[in-house]
């Protein structure tokens, strides 16, 4: 942090936050759009903003093989949810997300810190789903996101919290300061970014309100990369600013026609990148280094897009690999191995469910494809099974670094490059 409150070159300022104390000060962000005099797109950011165009458009063209893409790529909503949890220091994984859902069907133990954590992050698919459910009636388009829909977003996200002595506020603006706390060199906790006075925070999300349902100058995902800047800097919640303001990117995306179908999970890219991620938007504020920050944030729509542009062709290969194996087989087996991609975790008796069959029918299409390998049973008992479809598991939660790297595709030519 700077001496003077004032920074030059910089979207804001430090004010003090008692009479005439220096310490601690707090940021005051301009409202966008940022002045031009401190921003401009380089040829550096318009040739990443052109791979992160493509890649993204090559994601979006792919959900259009299928007439229904959430009948199979809706895991990579759990994997958004699942990445979210991480940044927020959490171990949660999909299938923790997937499984958490039969467990609480069946048994009510008192929640461990862990299922705590799977929860949230279950929320977080929730605050999804009930958004695009919004956007559905209300209409794809910037004027949608309202500040009802992202305290809505918020109440969603935090029902439940963690603990009741730390209530959240769910759905509400902050009435407190918050801090962004670091640990320094000798181990203590102290603030990094201390956020507007609470009044200020609130004034200052109505500007960003205007601003995002306005015509704008810039490109659509380089509006995005400010949004999300402008929002975390706000830091309107008392708590879940940053799962909030990483719903909004893929809300932002599907509004502005760039995605119609949540296949992008972004907190993927935030999570192994959450130091230089954290730096950036630091930088941004003290230096006005929107230059870094944008190419840091387009190289990260490119990367994911790519990587779930991978993931989803090996799930629609996987499936049409299914389709052909088991065309002359019974219809029971055929509806459960279609089901496997949207529910990949289940019990017989919700497998009954999904094909709308009998309990027998079930049972007899779980078993062979059970002897097949499609699915396997995990708890090893004899009641209450749990059935895995591990092919299709293997290719969502297979690591980033062991997938095929994507060839340029052509009508005649679909094949993959695998890795040695």
């Amino acid at each position: 942090m700077k001496d003077d409150y004032s920074l030059p070159g910089a979207p804001g300022k430090y004010m003090p936050l008692r009479g005439d104390k220096p310490l601690p000060r707090a940021y005051f962000a301009d409202s966008l759009p940022p002045r031009l005099d401190q921003f401009d797109l380089s040829d550096d950011v318009i040739n990443e903003l052109a791979d992160a165009m493509h890649a993204l458009g090559r994601l979006d063209g792919l959900a259009t093989e299928v007439e229904n893409p959430g009948a199979v790529f809706s895991s990579f909503v759990y994997k958004e949810a699942e990445s979210s949890s991480q940044v927020e220091g959490t171990a949660v994984t999909v299938s923790d997300i997937y499984k958490h859902k039969i467990e609480k069907d069946r048994f009510s133990p008192p929640e461990t810190e862990h299922e705590k954590d799977v929860r949230e992050a279950r929320n977080y698919i929730r605050a999804l789903e009930e958004a695009t459910e919004y956007l559905e009636v209300a209409g794809s388009s910037r004027e949608s996101i309202t500040l009802e829909l992202i305290k809505n977003l918020h109440k969603t996200l935090m029902e439940e919290g963690r603990s009741d002595e730390q209530d959240p506020l769910p759905g509400e603006f902050r009435t407190g300061l918050v801090a962004i706390e670091e640990k320094n060199e000798a181990g203590f906790v102290e603030a990094r970014f201390i956020p507007p006075k609470p009044e200020a925070a609130e004034s200052y999300m109505g500007d960003l309100d205007d601003y995002i349902q306005s015509p704008s100058q810039f490109p659509d995902i380089i509006d995005i990369a400010l949004i999300h800047y402008q929002f975390e800097t706000i830091h309107p919640f008392k708590d879940g600013n940053g799962r909030v303001g990483r719903l909004l990117i893929v809300i932002l995306l599907a509004c502005c026609d760039l995605l119609n179908y949540p296949l992008l999970y972004p907190s993927s890219y935030f999570n192994r990148s959450r130091d230089e991620y954290a730096d950036h938007l630091l930088r941004v504020s003290e230096e006005g280094e929107w230059e870094e920050w944008l190419l840091f944030f387009l190289r990260g729509i490119r990367e994911q897009s790519t990587e779930a542009f991978v993931r989803a062709r090996l799930l629609l290969e996987k499936r049409r690999e299914y389709e052909e194996e088991y065309s002359d087989a019974p219809e029971s087996v055929k509806r459960l191995v279609d089901s496997l991609f949207s529910e990949p975790y289940f019990s017989v008796n919700e497998a009954a469910e999904m094909i709308g069959m009998t309990y027998q029918s079930a049972k007899s299409a779980v078993d062979s494809l059970e002897e097949d390998g499609v699915v396997t049973e995990l708890t090893g008992k004899q009641k209450y099974r749990v059935f895995e479809a591990s092919e299709v598991m293997e290719i969502v939660e297979r690591s980033a670094n062991r997938l095929p790297e994507p060839k340029e595709l052509t009508d005649e030519d679909s094949s993959w490059s695998f890795p040695k």
